[in-house]
């Protein structure tokens, strides 16, 4: 089987439809393809349009799981995946039509750990937000050239994989974790030995409101600034045990994990009330030596904020004021 199309399914009554449609309207055999379905706990009737679903499109696989978040739900469907390459998809997005047999064909014919491909970021109104593409020209390079060299999206969902490559390097998501893809990729890219991009767009990715990313919810906020400090603890360890000063990567994935401390700084800034938090965040930062933020990120909005938040006593200042105005 040529390919393993594995979808996390939690929550998603309003959107699972389009999506798994998406994954049939395709110009692949449905003999060469799966599609692995992971009901991650659902409470409302996703498990039910599943199995809906099914009464068409006979091949779905629908495997039923307690929580385990969107990371435990992508490793179960890569440990049940028999295809020789995997394409995750989240389950508000979809693929485009008769996109899959190109980028499937790309990455046999070349042999490739990894091939990343165009996204369009969509608005629910259908309305373009953002476009990703990168491209290597036909090139095919090794993980640490293109660390160096593309400023590849953090997306886990606008890439093949190949199976065997995941599995020799034990490749799986940390669990329970936002922006897990962040990390994934970092380790992924890297031991890559054969990857390529492609500009084609293959993906849209909806852009909802309320999402992680754009909430409001303080719950969830003091959740994703703990998680991002997790993930690029885990990146800096990860650079700092298994890839050389000497590499070509070594100062990108540096830049790629201050890049993600101004986003943490930022989130610690505007959207936490609590001044005991924001000290602890400091400390922790100072301990792996990422505060004052060591590198620049190479984004010019990101690096101004760089400059101000290692202004120390005047970022301290206005963290304060901030708590003492919002308390």
């Amino acid at each position: 089987m040529i390919l393993s199309i594995i979808v996390p399914v939690y929550n998603v009554q309003d959107y699972l439809k389009t999506c798994i449609d998406s994954l049939f309207e395709q110009d692949l055999s449905t003999n060469d393809y799966e599609v692995i379905a992971v009901n991650d706990g659902s409470t409302d009737t996703s498990l039910n349009i599943l199995e809906d679903l099914k009464k068409t499109y006979t091949s779905i696989k629908i495997i039923t799981q307690e929580n385990q978040g969107l990371s435990g739900a992508r490793n179960t469907g890569i440990n049940e995946a028999i295809g020789d390459y995997l394409l995750l998809v989240d389950s508000d997005d979809y693929i485009l039509e008769n996109s899959l047999k190109k980028i499937t064909r790309i990455a046999q014919e070349n042999n490739l750990d990894m091939l990343e491909f165009g996204a369009e970021g969509v608005s629910e109104t259908k309305q373009t937000v953002y476009i990703s593409k990168n491209s290597t020209n036909g090139d095919i390079l090794s993980g640490e050239n293109y660390l160096a060299t593309i400023n590849y999206m953090s997306s886990a969902c606008n890439k093949l994989y190949k199976r065997q490559f995941l599995n020799t390097h034990s490749l799986r998501f940390m669990p329970r974790v936002y922006i897990e893809d962040i990390e994934f990729n970092t380790r992924a890219v890297f031991k890559a030995n054969r990857i390529q991009a492609i500009e084609t767009i293959i993906a849209h990715f909806l852009q909802r409101e309320g999402s992680i990313t754009r909430t409001n919810n303080l719950t969830k906020t003091k959740k994703m600034i703990y998680d991002i400090y997790t993930v690029l603890s885990s990146i800096n360890q990860f650079n700092e045990t298994e890839i050389t000063p000497k590499s070509v990567a070594y100062i990108p994935i540096k830049q790629r994990t201050c890049a993600l401390v101004t986003t943490m700084l930022l989130r610690v800034l505007t959207g936490i009330s609590d001044y005991n938090l924001k000290k602890d965040m400091f400390n922790k930062l100072k301990k792996q030596q990422l505060y004052p933020i060591p590198f620049k990120t190479g984004d010019k909005k990101k690096d101004q904020f760089r400059w101000f938040a290692n202004q120390s006593m005047l970022f301290s200042l206005v963290c304060r004021l901030y708590c003492l105005k919002n308390k």
